[in-house]
């Protein structure tokens, strides 16, 4: 049983660090909605937190306790729940570029 838990542990450290040096561009696709297929959340969710988390600046230095991976499952277990809601609530987090003139 021991040995199934590690190979699950491994496998979604895997699959998580794997999504975390994708591409990181905006999906172009609109958000799907909350009662949209698993799937078909989590595929654009897995492309929006991506390119969010690249956009967002790190506010400080994770503990040396804090998976690298944390902010990306964090934010991505948050977004399959309503990927439209969570991308109404993350794009007003972004920063802004200063006007100048």
């Amino acid at each position: 049983m021991r040995n199934l838990v590690y190979a699950t542990f491994l496998i979604a450290c895997a699959s998580t660090a794997a999504i975390a040096q994708a591409q990181d561009k905006r999906p172009a696709a609109p958000a799907p909605i909350a009662a949209a297929p698993f799937e078909l959340r989590e595929a654009w969710c897995r492309d929006y937190v991506v390119w969010f988390i690249g956009e967002t600046p790190a506010a400080r230095p994770a503990p040396a306790d804090v998976r690298p991976t944390q902010r990306l499952e964090v934010e991505l277990n948050s977004c399959k729940l309503d990927p439209q809601e969570y991308e109404r609530q993350t794009l007003v987090e972004l920063p802004r570029p200063e006007r100048q003139g």
